[in-house]
């Protein structure tokens, strides 16, 4: 299973990866929250 993580970056801002690629960057908390509950949907 590739592992889906978010990490804060300098500027505030979210950064979602996909094992080691990043997908989506410059989120908000709750974006990159939402965007990881519909990556983890089957």
């Amino acid at each position: 299973m590739i592992r889906i993580a978010k990490q804060a970056t300098q500027d505030g801002t979210f950064t979602v990866y996909l094992g080691n690629r990043p997908v989506a960057w410059g989120l908000t908390s709750h974006a990159a929250d939402a965007l990881i509950q519909r990556l983890l949907r089957p």
